[in-house]
């Protein structure tokens, strides 16, 4: 969908407030950011002051302040969720978290239903608003190949969750991007089950790659549906060459998103 597909704007100040309340909640998000980054992990070091636990109530304390962020986004009528299975996100441990990646806010609500997460971050999130938190506690994507694995892998066998996007960015409206094999290859190497996820729900004009903050869904709020689907093992592909097993295991995760969107 595109602006020229949604129907013509009939009440121009609801639109106007729509546009209002996703800049409140964009700076509202950007302020919080700020403060975690500068106030609250300073603090968070002092009691924390092994790598491994700092990290772990870094996500912790991460995931609580997103779980409050979408219930504002709720409360302001930006965005509504439903999700078919919160506990068992909630009880991940040692998990590769792959899904589908329509909108901006994805990772948002993926923090918010995971305790201890951690993900690959661009290394351009290093000069934004939240460059103070990715820099703490994220694994960043500005290095070779085996040595961000063995990142993950650690993080894996730590006990943490790893929230990949094997399309590696924004889903388009028609169709979908080419997987990469990344995330399974992450999740061979530590021996960790795949947890596939879709995300679906209504059009996310506004949100999608490239879209500017001005652009909103004039019609109705963003809705979100999660549905949480049956785990891969990486024991299916045990005494398969690495690179075919890659291959398999990337083509049941899409397999498995994509099955949920054609019901």
């Amino acid at each position: 969908m595109s602006e020229n597909d949604l129907p013509p704007i009939k009440n121009y100040p609801a639109w106007l407030w729509r546009i209002f309340r996703k800049i409140f909640v964009v700076t509202v998000f950007g302020i919080g950011s700020l403060i975690i980054g500068a106030i609250v992990f300073p603090v968070l070091r002092i009691f924390n002051r092994d790598k491994l636990s700092f990290k772990r109530a870094g996500h912790k304390f991460i995931s609580l302040s997103l779980e409050f962020f979408i219930h504002l986004m709720s409360w302001v009528k930006i965005s509504t969720f439903k999700i078919n299975d919160l506990k068992a996100m909630r009880d991940l441990r040692g998990c590769v978290i792959v899904a589908n990646h329509p909108s901006l806010l994805d990772v948002v609500y993926l923090f918010a239903f995971v305790r201890d997460a951690n993900c690959i971050v661009k290394a351009g999130l290093k000069k934004s608003l939240v460059s103070l938190i990715v820099r703490a506690i994220y694994i960043s994507n500005n290095v070779d190949f085996e040595i961000m694995q063995k990142d993950c892998v650690q993080a894996l066998h730590n006990g943490g969750n790893l929230i990949i996007f094997p399309e590696g960015t924004r889903t388009p409206r028609h169709g979908t991007n080419q997987y990469k094999k990344g995330a399974a290859r992450i999740a061979l190497a530590a021996g960790a089950n795949v947890q596939p996820l879709h995300i679906g729900g209504n059009d996310k004009y506004g949100l999608g790659k490239g879209e500017s903050l001005l652009c909103v869904n004039h019609t109705e709020r963003y809705k979100y549906e999660f549905t949480v689907l049956p785990q891969i093992p990486p024991s299916n592909y045990a005494g398969l060459n690495e690179s075919i097993a890659a291959k398999r295991l990337t083509d049941d995760m899409r397999a498995a998103i994509l099955a949920v969107k054609a019901r």
